[in-house]
């Protein structure tokens, strides 16, 4: 998941890795070459994981409501029609 707060852009995943869980929260910052990483650490389960991300979140930002986990969308992409093959020029 990326949010964008300001000119910094927060990037929030999950995977699982080799039977743990694991979550990473880093920021990027304009002007930065790598970015900073607030969270970096495996959990027994996926629902862990996501709730240590939203803890970070409230510590970060206080001020700011409840971050809400939001489960990524995939949509497939349109496929063009294909263009058919000439065939190649035959050499004499």
């Amino acid at each position: 998941m990326v949010v964008l707060r300001d000119t910094h852009r927060f990037e929030l995943t999950v995977a699982s890795e080799e039977d743990v869980w694991v979550a990473r929260l880093n920021e990027w910052v304009p002007g930065r070459l790598w970015p900073t990483k607030h969270v970096l650490r495996s959990f027994d389960s996926r629902q862990e994981a996501i709730n240590a991300l939203i803890r970070k979140w409230r510590i970060l930002f206080p001020e700011e409501p409840e971050l809400e986990w939001r489960e990524c969308t995939i949509e497939p992409t349109p496929q063009l029609p294909r263009r058919r093959r000439r065939p190649a020029p035959k050499n004499a």
